[in-house]
């Protein structure tokens, strides 16, 4: 049995060298395209509705399009959904962790690899 070896990551994507979408607004669109809404997403997620807001309007300002289009309450209650912009962004950011995590065994392979054949020496 070899030593345990881990290869971690983090991924976000950056537009104009600022950060537009990582794990977690992966997670606030995944779950408001899940829920129908903003509340019930932040709520779902364990952050506050005003949190959520913010992080979706910080990620819609650097992109330069909306990404959720939301409707306030009354009859219809309210409700918010991904624009298409949004939906696209989801796909292409868990494509990217796909392939990522598709390709992490074989890089962690490679480490133990290296450590077995004691390529790893000191000094």
């Amino acid at each position: 049995m070899g030593v345990e070896v881990r290869v971690r990551h983090r991924i976000w994507i950056e537009v104009g060298g600022q950060s537009v979408i990582g794990p977690g607004g992966y997670d606030i669109l995944a779950a408001i395209d899940r829920t129908g809404s903003i509340s019930r997403a932040a709520r779902e997620l364990g952050m506050s509705y005003r949190f959520v807001w913010n992080y979706i309007d910080k990620m819609e300002r650097r992109l330069g399009v909306s990404v959720v289009r939301g409707w306030r309450g009354g009859s219809r209650r309210g409700g918010a959904q991904l624009t298409p912009a949004g939906r696209r962004l989801l796909e292409i950011y868990g494509r990217i962790l796909d392939d990522v995590n598709k390709l992490t065994p074989a890089w962690e392979e490679e480490v133990r690899g290296l450590l077995e054949e004691g390529g790893a020496g000191r000094g």
